[in-house]
């Protein structure tokens, strides 16, 4: 990430007089190293407002939220948070140490860093022990925002209410002014303005450019008040002897010799900058950086976030053609997707304009870092590992792209699989996961003849009793940075080809589980108690006796269904017509009573032809058989998905702690039975 430089500031109250006391504090080491125990604390996070790009959200002002509910400190906390250097996670010598402790005060984060004594530590461990290196930044993930205008500019800030630091990190240039090493004298106080200070970063975000903060204003000539004030305030318990007193002629000179040197880079700053930006806006950014005392850097920042917000768009000749480009990222993601598919499904069957077959041959990271080009990224590099670590940045199309592979190898599998449950039972989809009721034969009332000049009658619906439950069901599979090191995705994709025919699968062995429950005769009804077949006289919807699947069986069991009565007394509609559910054991038989032949004699005919369609399941144990009406007039068992989505849905998310993807397969589905009017069982023999 390209940090940029925040002003160093200045101390509220007035310069020191004398320029060797000036030089004795700039040089002091910080007053919470313990060279013993490798340990400094610093101040990690104050939350300071930056500039950043959210691939959702386009260029944002953000800020962090700095209150317990609204950081995630597992992390830091645990003892094994690692120290980095300039947030670099290419190489295992980028690890500098460890955070031991880490805590929120007032609106900052605190943590205490222990270092490690390598050898190749100990040059960036004596730069903090003697002062030179303070300055530090956090890696972080955002997980939530919370969009807030902000009355005094009237831009609405993207206010962090949900993230979660990481790691971290020793840096040379700082964007937040206050996260720093903890400096002399400052008993448990944040760290002054004067320490540099580096922003709170997001290793998985682009490029991070600071909001402006207030700088101080230059330090004014020291008085001769002033003067008094430092002098005759000894930083010792003990009287300094007498000391020479001050050349105030020589500090004045000194200062008037900077400040001529700031003004001066300041101009060269907005000179060079003078035909890119609108010259009207030139001025007030000078006047603003010589009274509020920016340095040269902080110019330049100021120059470039009004060059990127302001300048206009390059002109773009039209196309032709309507749609995205040919370069357009939501393309190259689902062309890249047909071509993960299709490379690991035989016979897949690619969508869309055969983009897909230039990327048949490319590698995971081939296709991260073509991606990471087309989403305008200008220094992509080429190392597998360092674009492994890319892949998992929010900044990546990588996890839309597994996303968008694994659903099409899911779905290329799960639509042809037609479940035989489906030609028995009802489909009626779930709102929601609440306890469903759903109408039985006969709730609605019958309708009555209108009279001329008459009124019409009211009728009562009788309120069933039968609850269907939606269930979840889930699997998931992690895509880790080391499987993209090594080019491997093939348990992904062996994962996504696959559970698409194993939901279906699923689907149809939850069903018939229902049904070849308590012996066939399915589950318990809440009307009435008994099970959904029986012999009762009130049912009359199972045979007495188990018998050969034959003519006669077959008739004794049609004629049973069309005797069966609604709610309302009123003979049920069977339909055009029956469904014949078999086993294996009984798939000879079965097919010979219903299929159609050419016959000479009335007596040689097969009666039951076109009215009873057989259905072969291997699922219906020993010699049961089964008729069942047409769903659609006499629904026994109903089955339905949350809101109409058929089949399974893919989701993908990161993996706390880890670099990868997490890819999710989630199936909402219901099965159960509503009535026991309109089918007939026989146990078989």
């Amino acid at each position: 990430m390209t940090e940029t430089t925040e002003p160093g500031g200045s101390d509220a109250a007035p310069a020191t007089p004398a320029m060797p006391i000036v030089a004795q504090r700039a040089l002091a080491a910080p007053a919470t190293v313990d060279r013993a125990a490798r340990t400094v604390e610093v101040v990690w996070s104050t939350g300071a407002r930056a500039r950043n790009f959210v691939p959702a959200l386009g260029l944002i002002t953000e800020e962090l939220e700095m209150s317990p509910n609204a950081v995630r400190m597992d992390a830091l906390r645990s003892g094994q948070a690692p120290v980095l250097n300039t947030h670099r996670r290419g190489d295992a010598r980028d690890v500098l140490g460890r955070v031991t402790a880490a805590r929120l005060e007032r609106g900052r984060g605190y943590a205490t860093l222990q270092f490690s004594a390598a050898a190749d530590v100990e040059p960036v461990w004596q730069r903090i022990a003697d002062g030179t290196l303070r300055a530090v930044s956090v890696g972080y993930r955002v997980h939530r925002y919370e969009p807030r205008p902000d009355v005094a500019t009237g831009e609405t800030v993207h206010r962090a209410v949900d993230w979660e630091p990481f790691e971290i990190s020793v840096v040379p240039v700082p964007v937040d002014r206050d996260a720093a090493v903890r400096a002399q004298g400052e008993q448990g106080l944040p760290a002054p303005a004067i320490e540099p200070a580096l922003p709170d970063e997001e290793p998985i975000m682009p490029e991070t450019t600071p909001e402006t903060p207030a700088a101080p204003a230059p330090s004014a000539p020291p008085s001769p008040t002033q003067e008094t004030t430092v002098t005759t305030t000894p930083s010792a318990p003990v009287p300094e002897p007498t000391r020479a007193a001050p050349d105030l002629d020589a500090v004045r000179a000194e200062a008037q010799r900077a400040e001529r040197e700031r003004i001066a880079a300041i101009d060269a700053a907005i000179e060079a900058a003078r035909a890119l930006v609108a010259a009207d806006r030139i001025p007030p950014i000078r006047s603003e950086a010589i009274e509020r005392g920016w340095s040269a850097d902080q110019v330049r920042r100021a120059l470039f976030d009004l060059l990127v917000t302001t300048a206009p768009k390059p002109s773009v000749p039209a196309r032709p053609e309507t749609g995205p480009g040919h370069d357009d990222p939501a393309m190259l993601v689902d062309a890249m997707a047909e071509a993960l598919a299709a490379r690991a499904m035989p016979g897949y069957q690619p969508q869309g304009n055969g983009r897909h077959a230039e990327f048949m041959g490319w590698r995971p990271s081939d296709m991260i870092g073509e991606l990471l080009r087309a989403r305008g990224e200008r220094s992509v590099p080429r190392n597998p590992t360092l674009l492994a670590e890319r892949a998992f940045h929010t900044t990546s199309d990588f996890p839309l792209l597994l996303s968008a592979a694994a659903n099409k190898m899911l779905l290329a599998a799960y639509q042809p699989a037609q479940p035989t449950y489906r030609q028995i039972f009802l489909r009626r989809d779930f709102r929601d996961f609440k306890p469903h009721r759903h109408l039985r034969v006969g709730d609605f009332p019958t309708l009555l003849p209108l009279l001329e000049n008459g009124e019409i009658q009211a009728g009562t619906m009788s309120e069933s009793q039968e609850i269907v439950l939606l269930q979840t069901f889930a699997r998931r599979i992690r895509v880790t940075r080391p499987m993209l090191v090594n080019d491997d995705l093939g348990a992904f994709t062996d994962f996504a080809a696959a559970i698409g025919r194993r939901v279906a699968d699923f689907e149809n062995a939850t069903a018939y589980g229902l049904l070849n429950s308590a012996n066939g005769d399915g589950p318990t009804l809440t009307t009435g108690n008994t099970a959904v077949f029986g012999t009762g006289a009130a049912r009359a919807n199972k045979a007495g006796a188990g018998s050969a699947l034959d003519l006669g069986g077959l008739a004794t069991g049609r004629a049973a269904i069309m005797r069966q009565k609604t709610l309302d007394g009123l003979p049920i509609a069977i339909g055009s017509s029956m469904r014949l559910l078999v086993g294996p054991n009984q798939e000879l038989a079965a097919r010979q009573l219903t299929v159609s032949v050419a016959a000479t004699q009335t007596s040689n005919a097969n009666v039951f032809a076109g009215f009873v369609q057989p259905l072969v399941e291997p699922l219906i144990q020993n010699n049961r058989w089964y008729l069942f009406s047409d769903p659609l007039s006499a629904p026994v068992y109903v089955y339905g998905y949350l809101n109409g989505a058929e089949g399974p849905q893919v989701t993908t998310g990161p993996v706390s702690g880890v670099d990868g993807v997490e890819v999710s397969v989630i199936f909402d589905f219901g099965v159960g039975a509503i009535d026991w009017r309109g089918a007939w069982f026989n146990p078989g023999t």
